[in-house]
């Protein structure tokens, strides 16, 4: 899939990383907690965001699950980079803290350093 109008490709390998992270979090947590569980803490974890990271709205509403490449380039198309992988990082975040008050340190450190090390390949 190519970039979108206006995105170097550089910005939109960034938003599909995180998106992949969010995909690894779902994978690695629905077998313990369920599938709606686990898309509930990703949507608390956008509204909790949402307030500084506007252009995050969207994951409040929608399961990140339909989130597709169009969506990607609807949704956060317009924002800079910097502010983009800030938003993204701080969702990543809430879904770890949220992740840790429902299960303690069970899932959250392997799966932290798994999505870690994830988002450090990216190109």
């Amino acid at each position: 899939m190519s970039p979108g109008f206006g995105q170097s490709s550089s910005a939109y390998q960034e938003k599909e990383a995180y998106l992949q992270a969010i995909r690894t979090i779902d994978d690695r947590v629905t077998p313990f907690l369920g599938k709606a569980t686990t898309r509930v803490l990703i949507q608390g974890a956008a509204r909790r965001v949402s307030e500084t990271y506007p252009f995050l709205h969207f994951l409040e509403k929608m399961p990140y699950t339909e989130v597709v490449p169009s969506v990607v380039r609807e949704q956060l198309g317009g924002v800079i980079p910097q502010q983009l992988a800030a938003g993204l990082d701080a969702l990543l975040q809430e879904c770890f803290a949220g992740l840790k008050e429902l299960t303690g340190d069970l899932i959250v450190p392997p799966l932290h350093e798994e999505v870690r090390r994830q988002l450090e390949q990216m190109p």
